[in-house]
Parts: C-alpha cells; sequence; structure tokens
C-alpha cells in the first residue's frame, strides 16, 4: 500500500517543461523582386548548445486552415546548424524565383530543434518533460504593384456580441493587431488582441472577430500593420491605400 501511495504521488508531480531559449530577429522577413536577399539572426540566450535544422515551406490558407506545402522558391542557407550559448547563427534567404507577381506570395521558414544528449538530462528529476523548440518566420514577397484595401463591418448579433467582420480587397496580406470595443467618446471597453497567424489576413480572405457583449459599445477602433480606425456600429468602412 505505502508503494502504490508513492507511486501515485509521483505521477500527481506537475510536469516540468525545459525547452531551449532561443529568439529570432526578425520575426517576419519581407522581400520583392529588387530586394529579393535577407539574412534571420537566431540566438541561443540558454547555458547549452542548441541544434537546429532549418526549412522553406509554401504558406498558403483554404478554408481558414492553414496549410504548408514544399517548396523549391526560397533557399535557407545553413539548413543545418548548432548555435552555441550566447552565440548568434545568421540565416541566409534568398529568392529564386523571379517572374512577376500579380498577388503577393508567402511562405515561412520553419526552425526545428534536433534532440541533443545533454549533460543535465542526467539530473533531470522523476516528472520532467524535454520540449522541442519550433518556430516559424512568415516570408512575405511584393507582388510587382501593391495594392492595400480591406473593408469593415460592424454588427451586434442577437446573443449582444459584436461581430467585427473584415474582407482583404488588396493583393497583400493584412494584419490585425487588435480590436477595441468603445463608446460615443472612444473610451476602451473591452481590448481583443491578436497574435500568431490568425492575425494575418490573405488577399481575398474573409475573417469574423467577436468582441463580448457591452451595451455602451457604438464602435470598434481596429488597428492593423496599416494603423488605427474606427468602425461604427451597423456601418461599413472601406480602406483603400496606393
Amino acid at each position: 500500500m505505502k508503494r502504490l501511495v508513492q507511486v501515485l504521488a509521483l505521477c500527481l508531480l506537475p510536469l516540468l517543461a525545459k525547452a531551449a531559449d532561443v529568439t529570432l530577429m526578425p520575426v517576419t522577413v519581407k522581400l520583392d523582386r529588387m530586394n529579393d536577399r535577407a539574412t534571420v539572426q537566431v540566438v541561443n540566450n540558454g547555458q547549452e548548445p542548441v541544434l537546429m535544422q532549418a526549412e522553406a515551406i509554401a504558406w498558403n490558407r483554404v478554408g481558414g486552415l492553414d496549410i504548408d506545402a514544399p517548396t523549391t522558391d526560397l533557399i535557407v542557407n545553413p539548413p543545418v546548424f548548432t548555435v552555441q550559448p550566447g552565440q548568434t547563427q545568421v540565416l541566409r534567404l534568398g529568392l529564386r524565383r523571379s517572374q512577376a507577381l500579380a498577388q503577393e506570395a508567402t511562405y515561412r521558414i520553419v526552425l526545428r530543434e534536433v534532440p541533443l544528449p545533454r549533460a543535465s538530462d542526467a539530473l533531470n528529476v522523476a516528472g520532467s518533460v524535454r520540449v522541442l523548440v519550433a518556430l516559424r518566420v512568415p516570408v512575405y514577397v511584393a507582388p510587382t504593384q501593391v495594392r492595400r484595401g480591406e473593408q469593415w463591418q460592424v454588427n451586434r448579433a442577437a446573443n449582444g456580441e459584436v461581430l467585427a467582420q473584415v474582407v482583404n480587397t488588396g493583393n497583400v496580406h493584412l494584419k490585425v493587431a487588435e480590436l477595441r470595443l468603445a463608446g460615443e467618446g472612444g473610451e476602451a471597453l473591452a481590448l481583443l488582441a491578436q497574435k500568431g497567424s490568425t492575425s494575418v489576413i490573405f488577399p481575398g480572405e474573409q475573417r469574423v472577430f467577436r468582441l463580448p457583449a457591452v451595451a455602451q459599445a457604438t464602435q470598434v477602433l481596429v488597428r492593423t500593420d496599416e494603423g488605427l480606425q474606427a468602425v461604427a456600429l451597423n456601418d461599413v468602412r472601406e480602406a483603400v491605400k496606393p
């Protein structure tokens, strides 16, 4: 019985997740036909070496779902590298495709940690878990002529929620950073922040953001990579920028 209690106690211990401490600069890469080269710095902030594998993939979206596919359009060098503690590895990116684009092309650089035997592994206590790092860097290739456009419509649903719908009418991506419910005087009432790939809206794509039911709300303040704009409830706002 005592042995059983000890086993159960070990099973109930919280898992200690340990992962490599790696940062990237920049976190987004933008290319075009005139500027088809870029670099990404991989910094090891930890105390042990990190072995990583880099791969370029095509990034598409179908039915609101991200779809990754192999690509030869983008070169990443080196494809495999080790970053020592406190050191920085420079990744070089090169665009192979040279044809004119009518619409922005989207890719990702995927960085995956490859497991290495570490001296600290022998000291791991029961219940600890090694978490391998996987990072993704968006790469955007601009079309020959950039056209930006977005159309917003804000309505209140039957349950009181505020629905902010946007359609990207341009030929490059739109990045939504945050939406704020606001009253007549512009005072903020609720915040909906956006991060990761869900904040990126591809050309021709439509997205609906749900904000909480706040009776005093009369408008939504939308912050994108193009700036800040206000859209009133039951209004349609279209912004077209060259």
